[in-house]
């Protein structure tokens, strides 16, 4: 299965540390270069920045902009990828999951990550990788994390269309949604962001903090009362939503942690 890595061109230090660990894992990667906020004009930034539940900071957009990039890959390609951002520490039997994961049909999309919140999964896997040493439990409320996943053609597809439907917004919360895809959560977790690995107790070389908030945005703005009060009711709807869904698998799905084994890494 092809793994595409979301990269700045300025980010050098982490493609480097990249090409180390996927040589150590005996797999290779497609550098896929992340759109930056000098990509896109004041007017583009404005007209897709404003729809969601708060105004998106450039670099949220740009986040945002560079993982449908590899959607787009996705569908033009007709497979199934990998795609990282390029601070994912991967588990040491990651070629294994993957070479599963590629057998598996009717699925659209399959979280590889743990970030530090709890999850809504189904009481029962639904399939099992890498010689049973993984399960995959179909998700029913995520809330953060796009550090990795795995997307497939009929996915991307889904994702690319969800755009037309509603707004733009952060690329976690986007993803996690769109209630469409045949999602599904990895555990034990087969990735971590590098800054998540503390919390953990996962080894890591390099921690690295998030780009997003590396990135200093250009772009100062005011909100008039209208559009602080169009947010408001954005976010109160966000809720009424989630908490209709957790209602709705309240007798098949569970909220808990996502197992993460240390000694996986």
């Amino acid at each position: 299965m092809k793994v595409l890595l979301i990269n700045l061109d300025q980010s050098k230090d982490r493609l480097a540390q990249q090409q180390a660990q996927f040589k150590d894992l005996g797999l290779e990667f497609e550098r896929l270069p992340a759109i930056s906020i000098n990509d896109f004009s004041e007017e583009e930034y404005k007209r897709m920045a404003f729809g969601g539940q708060r105004p998106l900071k450039q670099s949220e957009l740009a986040c945002f902009l560079s993982h449908k990039k590899a959607w787009e890959y996705v569908v033009e390609h007709n497979e199934p990828c990998v795609v990282l951002e390029d601070d994912a520490i991967l588990v040491k039997d990651f070629k294994n999951i993957l070479n599963d994961l590629k057998q598996l049909n009717e699925i659209d999309y399959v979280n590889l990550e743990v970030h530090g919140r709890k999850k809504t999964v189904a009481k029962k896997s639904t399939y099992a990788l890498a010689d049973n040493n993984y399960d995959l439990l179909e998700i029913y409320i995520d809330r953060s994390g796009t550090g990795g996943y795995v997307l497939y053609p009929t996915g991307a597809n889904i994702l690319l269309d969800f755009m037309g439907k509603r707004a733009i917004g952060l690329s976690d919360e986007f993803i996690h949604s769109c209630y469409e895809l045949k999602a599904y959560q990895i555990e034990p977790a087969a990735l971590l962001q590098s800054d998540k690995c503390p919390e953990y107790k996962v080894p890591c070389k390099y921690i690295h903090e998030s780009v997003i908030a590396q990135v200093k945005n250009k772009l100062n703005f005011d909100l008039t009362t209208n559009e602080k009060s169009q947010f408001k009711m954005r976010r109160i709807k966000t809720q009424i939503n989630l908490g209709l869904r957790q209602l709705k698998y309240l007798g098949t799905g569970v909220k808990r942690e996502i197992l993460v084994d240390p000694n996986r890494f």
